[in-house]
């Protein structure tokens, strides 16, 4: 890590330690923070839920905790689905799957910067729920910076994750709220 990403790795510490109701996050060279919607929220419940009712413990699954990537800013995702006796601190190698909820409208950092590094460090899938737009994005085949393979669902369909460790996360999304 760079004396730049040092420092914006304190000071993003340093504002989390103090400012409550706030994802905050270094994407690129920014430190990003976006109020955590009601709807963002639920969203996260109902993953995890999902992926819990599927057969991963609760223990593989996290959501805001820092995942590790060499020689660039971590990343919290949403939701983090990680390999049985991950520990932390987790790194990009523990990690997969990686679940992000849209929190602004045509969010970059969602659709475009998260996923070029979760590619790039292969992060076996990808998945963008997009409350605004009422549809999730499954995002498979890492490689570079993109993802080779891209589903589109709608709300109201159910999406099946297929872990690399021959688990399967059933995701249904009919009960998912909308954004506007």
């Amino acid at each position: 890590m760079t004396v730049q990403d040092d420092f914006l790795q304190y000071a993003m510490e340093r504002a989390a330690s103090v400012i409550e109701g706030f994802k905050i996050e270094i994407v690129g060279d920014r430190i990003i923070m976006t109020p955590q919607s009601s709807v963002q929220s639920w969203t996260i419940h109902r993953v995890q839920t999902a992926a819990e009712t599927s057969g991963i413990p609760g223990e593989r699954l996290l959501s805001d905790v820092l995942i590790q990537f060499p020689g660039e800013p971590p990343r919290c995702p949403d939701v983090a689905i990680v390999e049985e006796g991950a520990t932390a601190p987790y790194s990009h190698d523990d990690v997969l799957a990686a679940i992000e909820i849209v929190s602004s409208k045509n969010d970059r950092n969602d659709y475009a910067l998260k996923v070029q590094q979760y590619a790039r460090y292969g992060v076996p899938i990808c998945l963008i729920i997009d409350p605004f737009r009422g549809q999730c994005s499954l995002l498979t085949e890492p490689g570079d910076d993109a993802y080779a393979s891209c589903a589109e669902y709608k709300y109201g369909d159910t999406v099946t994750l297929h872990l690399r460790d021959d688990s399967r996360v059933e995701i249904p999304t009919h009960t998912f709220k909308r954004r506007t």
